[in-house]
């Protein structure tokens, strides 16, 4: 089982404000911008294979998030409003973009 820090309760896109809401079950709600979300995707496409491959994305201001899809226990796939669709946003790496 997964840390308490790491295991969401609830996942909700909040679409006027462009933010997603995740209730942690450590009783922590992280706020992250659908902007953030897209600019850090951390698929192939956007970060590469390996560092010096990452890309930097821009222009993302206005995306919206059009579907949160479940992967297994451990993971959303994100569809944004640009078409990007190929992200998958572990919990682990949701809790740490929440710290940046």
């Amino acid at each position: 089982m997964s840390e308490p820090r790491t295991q969401p309760l609830e996942i909700r896109p909040l679409m006027i404000s462009r933010i997603l809401e995740v209730d942690w079950a450590d009783a922590h709600t992280s706020r992250l911008t659908f902007e953030h979300l897209r600019v850090e995707c951390p698929c192939a496409e956007c970060k590469g294979h390996t560092p010096d491959q990452a890309r930097v994305i821009t222009g993302k201001a206005d995306v919206s998030i059009v579907d949160v899809v479940p992967v297994g226990n451990y993971a959303v796939q994100l569809h944004f409003s640009d078409g990007h669709s190929t992200g998958i946003f572990t919990w682990e790496y949701l809790r740490m973009l929440d710290s940046e």
